[in-house]
């Protein structure tokens, strides 16, 4: 099976493959990923932006998003 919805992958697949630039980055059941990346409980959608730098990504739209400068413009 092959999905872009983690959530699916996470609750249907036994085993899961996490996928960037055409190459396998991480391999294995969830558990084992949250445990060989030191992951506690997070999520697969984490886990998958923790492995593919997803995350810094997130955190600077976040950081750029919450400040209000005028819909973007400046003064």
């Amino acid at each position: 099976m092959s999905t872009h919805t983690l959530e699916v992958a996470e609750a249907m697949c036994d085993r899961v493959a996490i996928i960037q630039n055409g190459k396998i980055v991480a391999e294995g059941t969830v558990d084992d990923l949250r445990r060989q990346y030191r992951a506690g409980d997070a999520s697969l959608e984490e886990l998958f932006l923790k492995l593919t730098g997803g995350a810094q990504v997130r955190d600077l739209v976040e950081v750029l998003g919450s400040g209000d400068n005028g819909g973007g413009r400046a003064a």
